[in-house]
């Protein structure tokens, strides 16, 4: 037997090359009794008491969807699009063919539900494969163009040279299909007996694989006998690829047809796509991640060489053929493409939405995405027309409590881990041990992704997030108060461990809750929880300084200030306005020392010397004239000062020695404690410290007339910053090279450093 053209059953209307139409069922090879009622797909027959009763090609279709799905009601809308899938029809066409199939079957052979749809109600036996052959299309030979994954089927085709399981696991609409076409055309002629297509997508009952995969081989199974026996049987001798698509539904039912296959067709390959493994043994997973998007500020020409984008204005062109990708809409595709995670059928969706909205428009109306993206294809399955139906879809096949938890996850911004898990979501209704269980199936299931890592992080996509956010009495649902709290006692250790971490290791800790802290501080506001909003703006600090969050941290010390009353704890209050000290610093200098003289005071009240310690060496370096307080600060300070404490902290007295010899125009004494200052921030692994130390020291240095020093300075300063995402410290190192440079006459090279320069404008 030859199959060397890849094939493929659908229920619908196939266009052949010709241009005609054959209307071919999903199971054309199942043969369906009900009583006195004889449904024959692959003949296209009606028999009621043994005689062919007359059907139009229309009915005929609408009785195999019917019977196909008769174990729930069909909505209207669904019948549409499987009877006259790709075609805009009235409503009462359906209602016409209802009213025909009742006429041959019996008034109460369909059941019309109000509101809902039809369901077919006739009980009959179990399907049974006729002898005669099946009628199908076959599939284009050309499959679909493949954007942003030729890593992937690279990938693929290698596995599958050399394992007989291969599965493609992913969320919907991730393009798993898609990639298992170009795959099985790819080696549609590696072995003897060719490829064959089997879709599960629109099958619901388990029994049914092994006649679904008969009839995808035009294998003719004997009735009355074990059909899994005998596809085994009649699969035996073949050297055969099997793709099985949309498996998810049923893979506790597949996977032991796989494993049998497996054991006793040695000649066969198995590449199965699936939202979530078959779990047999051999088997060998391709888990396929969303098309990469360009960072924000890429340009055209380079972002479109992204799988995300490439995909995006292939569609777009497609939907208008007007749509150029160009520097007006390239930051609002990428826009577009990042927040919907760079999935495929999401950014199909949106690109449908292009001619209407413009690129723009679309990115302004993310916010309601299940609302914007829900015009696919009506040619498409049901579950792949809109992004809600999708997620809908993949969450059907979870138990209650993995929806539950799934629902719950949304109250996470930007990931989370299983220690934030656990404080956060177990109580008296989820242990420990059935979180972890929990969050294993979503993850399997594609719902969930897993970072790597000595911590492993655990996200919701964007798209995944709002979905659970969305869903009806959601925000009763999500423990906000237990995340704020978490998010609470998480960042209370921050300052502590920011004078013992080098700066690499405490980001690594305390970076990824960014988002988690962002949502914590915005239902704390909006609770009017003074103590847990407080508590979190000052904890904060070291984060945003470090990110260079000026402009956030000021937003919510206005949007805290007028809560920290006398009813905050001190200790809180006192971080509080250290913390405001620092993000005042810059632009409102006599907000900052009056901040600094509050948190001076309740910091003596404590009796703690660590925070005096920063305040007075932050007040002492405030000053850019010579001052008395500035003097007296630094001289409390070194008063204070503990030579087994943490080189970071020590580093601060260096700074504020540096500035106030400055003030006072002793260049030579502020260089010395700048460079003491260095090599305490150096020890301590503090970069951003040690990198603004460099710069002054290179400042110092052309004042002194030492330009040689001045420009070795600034180049080291700039070459530890090329690999980071410091553009404003890396504009500051530039524009200290360029001066060294200009001071010794070097134009050449100064005109380079100017012309790097310019692309910060």
């Amino acid at each position: 037997m030859s199959l060397k053209d890849l094939k493929r059953s659908e229920f619908g209307v196939h266009r052949l090359n010709s241009g005609q139409e054959t209307h071919v069922a999903h199971q054309p090879s199942a043969v369906h009794r009900f009583d006195r009622i004889e449904v024959r797909p692959a003949q296209r027959e009606l028999l009621v008491d043994g005689q062919p009763a007359a059907l139009g090609a229309r009915a005929f279709d609408l009785l195999l969807a019917l019977i196909e799905h008769r174990d729930r009601v069909v909505s209207k809308n669904e019948l549409l699009d499987l009877v006259w899938p790709g075609l805009v029809v009235e409503e009462n066409n359906l209602q016409v063919q209802v009213s025909t199939l009742r006429k041959v079957l019996g008034p109460k052979a369909i059941s019309t539900v109000p509101g809902r749809g039809y369901r077919f109600t006739l009980v009959g036996d179990e399907p049974t494969t006729p002898s005669a052959p099946s009628v199908r299309a076959p599939l284009t030979p050309r499959p679909p163009a493949l954007l942003g994954r030729e890593a992937d089927l690279d990938a693929l085709l290698e596995l599958l040279d050399h394992h007989p399981l291969v599965t493609v696991v992913g969320p919907g609409g991730i393009g798993k299909t898609t990639l298992a076409r170009c795959a099985a055309q790819a080696r549609a002629q590696a072995w003897a007996d060719g490829c064959a297509w089997v879709e599960l997508a629109s099958l619901t009952d388990g029994r049914l694989i092994a006649g679904s995969i008969a009839q995808a081989l035009d294998l003719q199974l004997a009735p009355g006998g074990d059909p899994h026996a005998a596809l085994v049987s009649a699969l035996k001798p073949m050297q055969l690829l099997l793709v099985i698509d949309n498996a998810e539904h049923l893979v506790e039912s597949l996977a032991p047809v796989v494993q049998a296959l497996l054991t006793h067709a040695p000649g066969l390959r198995l590449l199965v796509t699936s939202q979530s493994p078959l779990r047999v043994h051999g088997e060998q997973i391709l888990r396929l991640e969303a098309l990469a998007v360009p960072p924000p500020g890429t340009d055209a020409e380079t972002a479109a060489s992204f799988g995300a984008i490439a995909l995006f204005t292939e569609r777009a062109r497609a939907a208008d053929r007007r749509f150029v990708l160009g520097g007006d809409n390239v930051a609002h595709v990428i826009e577009i493409c990042r927040r919907l995670d760079g999935l495929p059928l999401a950014l199909e969706l949106a690109a449908s939405r292009v001619p209407l909205l413009g690129a723009g428009g679309v990115a302004e109306r993310l916010d309601d995405r299940f609302k914007l993206l829900a015009g696919g294809s009506r040619s498409a399955p049901t579950r792949q027309q809109t992004l809600q139906a999708a997620l809908e879809w993949s969450l059907a096949l979870l138990p209650e409590g993995e929806q539950r938890l799934f629902q719950q996850l949304g109250v996470f911004a930007g990931g989370f881990t299983l220690p934030l898990a656990i404080q956060v979501l177990t109580g008296d209704q989820l242990d420990e041990w059935t979180l972890i269980d929990a969050l294993a199936t979503l993850a399997e299931h594609s719902l969930l992704s897993v970072s790597g890592g000595q911590t492993p992080r655990y996200q919701l996509s964007e798209t995944a997030r709002a979905y659970a956010m969305s869903t009806p009495s959601a925000a009763a649902r999500l423990p906000h108060q237990r995340h704020a709290d978490a998010m609470r006692r998480f960042f209370n250790t921050a300052s502590t461990d920011w004078l013992q971490m080098t700066d690499a290791d405490w980001l690594r800790v305390y970076e990824p809750e960014l988002d988690n802290l962002r949502a914590a501080l915005v239902f704390a506001s909006s609770q009017r929880d003074a103590l847990t909003l407080v508590s979190l703006v000052g904890a904060a600090a070291p984060l945003w300084h470090h990110l260079s969050l000026y402009d956030e941290a000021r937003r919510w010390h206005e949007e805290s200030e007028q809560l920290v009353s006398d009813d905050i704890p001190a200790p809180v209050a006192a971080q509080w306005w250290r913390a405001a000290q620092w993000a005042w610093n810059a632009t409102d200098p006599e907000r900052a020392r009056m901040a600094a003289a509050r948190a001076q005071a309740l910091y003596r009240q404590l009796g703690d010397m660590h925070g005096l310690y920063a305040e007075l060496t932050g007040l002492a370096g405030m000053y850019r004239e010579a001052d008395p307080a500035a003097d007296a600060a630094l001289a409390e300070a070194m008063s204070i000062e503990s030579p087994e404490w943490p080189a970071r902290e020590r580093a601060w007295g260096q700074r504020a020695r540096a500035d106030v010899a400055r003030a006072h125009g002793n260049l030579q004494a502020s260089r010395s404690a700048r460079e003491a200052e260095l090599a305490l921030r150096t020890q301590a692994g503090d970069e951003r410290g040690r990198v603004r130390a460099m710069l002054l020291l290179s400042s110092l240095d052309l004042e002194l007339g030492l330009v040689d020093e001045a420009q070795a300075r600034a180049q080291q300063a700039i070459d530890l910053l090329r690999h980071r995402r410091s553009p404003g410290a890396l504009r500051s190192a530039l524009t200290a090279l360029l001066a060294a440079l200009r001071t010794k006459g070097d134009t050449t090279q100064a005109d380079v450093v100017e012309k790097e320069l310019s692309a910060f404008t």
